[in-house]
């Protein structure tokens, strides 16, 4: 047998109207299946949501009903929410909902929530009693979840100086989210890497790209923190943002140095020499089976 839910106040989910969450980024229209590619820490993105009822189920009520859109962000526990006023049209009532938020307050996934309230009696505790609800909503914000975006391309067509890859870093705080503040460019010019992108990569190439990749992701995390006016900026990204590039900075000196983060930056600021040794030690570079 089913379940039935129960709610102790009238209802009317079964008679609004609501339309899907139209997104933007940096005021221009994006499908949901493309966000992940079209946003930055830098951008703004934007949801909006309409309702509709109908003016028989809208007028019973004395005071009018408010649409509520809420997103929050579970990664980096961030939350935003606007209210908005119906309008009467001939034979509906509709409001429109829209919260912005910065894409440096985000990673992974936004979730999404909309609801009508409405006062019930003369109680100020039931001022903002919840009439409709329309289902939660999770929207993804990561292109890859398990890495970061990677794209291969021929840089001779491409006017950039010739290289095996290119790694580009956008971030300008270590709370930015890893995922959208990195991005590794391959050379298609180069056999090797071909071979890389294949899977056919012999051993040395490979852990060449792994210290390219963890010397520049260190050598960010130490900039940042010395671009930094806190002096717990390190601590702050780590601890309280678990998806910003300080935080990666200080999973891969851990993983690969054995050493936090906080130890390497100030290593690499005394002996940057001894950093590079132990990158090299980690990845083993050009060390091959005989």
């Amino acid at each position: 047998m089913s379940s039935i839910k129960l709610y102790p106040y009238p209802r009317i989910d079964r008679s609004v109207e609501w339309s899907e969450t139209a997104i933007a980024v940096d005021g221009r229209a994006v499908d949901r299946a493309e966000l992940a590619d079209r946003w930055d820490p830098h951008s703004t993105i934007s949801l909006s949501v309409t309702a509709g009822v109908p003016l028989d189920e809208f007028e019973r009520y004395q005071v009018a009903p408010v649409l509520t859109l809420t997103a929050g962000c579970y990664s980096t526990a961030e939350t935003v929410s606007s209210r908005a006023q119906f309008v009467r049209g001939a034979q509906r009532a509709s409001a429109s909902a829209q919260i912005s938020i910065d894409g440096s307050r985000i990673a992974q996934e936004l979730d999404v929530k909309a609801s009508l309230t409405a006062p019930f009696g003369d109680e100020a505790w039931l001022g903002r009693r919840i009439i409709a609800q329309r289902r939660p909503e999770k929207i993804n914000v990561d292109s890859e979840l398990s890495g970061f975006p990677t794209s291969a391309v021929s840089f001779s067509e491409n006017n950039f100086r010739q290289a095996p890859w290119m790694i580009s870093i956008s971030a300008v705080d270590l709370t930015d989210p890893f995922m959208h503040s990195v991005r590794l460019t391959l050379n298609l010019d180069y056999p090797r890497v071909v071979e890389l992108i294949d899977g056919r990569a012999e051993r040395h190439v490979e852990t060449m790209l792994d210290a390219a990749i963890i010397r520049t992701l260190l050598q960010t995390a130490r900039r940042l923190a010395d671009d930094s006016d806190r002096d717990d900026s390190v601590h702050r990204a780590v601890e309280e943002f678990p998806d910003s590039i300080g935080a990666a900075a200080d999973k891969t000196s851990r993983h690969y140095l054995k050493r936090p983060l906080n130890s390497i930056i100030t290593l690499m600021r005394s002996k940057p020499e001894e950093v590079e040794m132990l990158i090299l030690s980690a990845t083993l570079a050009l060390q091959e089976k005989r």
